[in-house]
């Protein structure tokens, strides 16, 4: 089932991924552009105030409207449903209260669990894994995304787990490869800010393409199941 959704994944991506990335494209340009900005002081001087809040910004506001634009489009895109792109931008700024509160609620448990040992992380990552899905397109409430996600891994754990952990070493892949490139410069402060651009773009990118394909398919083929179930 997980290999099935990561091909399907693939295979939708090279079917529609073009127009998927040139809908999102300012959304990811952004978030790279204030990453670069928040990189871009003096490691030597500390963190500034002007630096905590383009953290905060990229974090707690981009980042979820990335999530939630990523998924609505893919989704409509994959339904074959032709909306004009601002409607995206109008309709996701009524997730986010929603999504930041789940987003800071699952990053907090899997960040402890992969930071304690890795295996407790990977598990919550499973646990987790269609909350944004199920609060997003099924416009449930934050609670009912958490229940409705625990429910649903429950019953096939190890597909919810296999995903999870393709999504993340993915993710920890990108970051990594991003610090080795880093790590290249001789002295931190002398990263010029169009690397930190960049990196940070394309890694967000990478991120928003694992959530709109193959695990949007993996979700889409759970609601098939449990739909089925429920009419039977």
């Amino acid at each position: 089932m997980t290999l099935q959704a990561i091909s399907k994944g693939f295979e939708l991506f090279k079917e529609i991924g073009f127009r998927f990335s040139l809908n999102i494209l300012p959304l990811v340009i952004l978030f790279g552009f204030v990453a670069g900005q928040g990189s871009s002081s003096s490691l030597a001087e500390g963190i500034s105030n002007r630096d905590i809040i383009l953290i905060l910004l990229n974090n707690f506001l981009i980042a979820p409207l990335i999530t939630i634009f990523a998924i609505l489009l893919a989704n409509d895109l994959v339904e074959k449903k032709d909306r004009d792109v601002l409607v995206y931008y109008a309709i996701s700024w009524k997730f986010l209260l929603k999504i930041l509160i789940l987003s800071l609620i699952t990053a907090s448990l899997i960040g402890i669990g992969l930071i304690l040992f890795i295996i407790p992380g990977l598990l919550f990552a499973a646990i987790f894994l269609l909350v944004n899905y199920f609060a997003i397109l099924e416009n449930k409430s934050i609670q009912d995304s958490i229940l409705l996600s625990w429910k649903k891994s429950r019953n096939n754990f190890i597909q919810y787990l296999l995903m999870a952990s393709f999504f993340w070493m993915l993710t920890i892949l990108s970051i990594s490869f991003f610090s080795y490139v880093s790590e290249s410069f001789n002295n931190l402060n002398e990263i010029p800010m169009y690397i930190s651009f960049l990196s940070s773009s394309i890694a967000i990118y990478i991120q928003v393409c694992l959530i709109s394909f193959p695990i949007l398919v993996f979700y889409k083929s759970e609601s098939q199941t449990r739909s089925k179930i429920e009419s039977s």
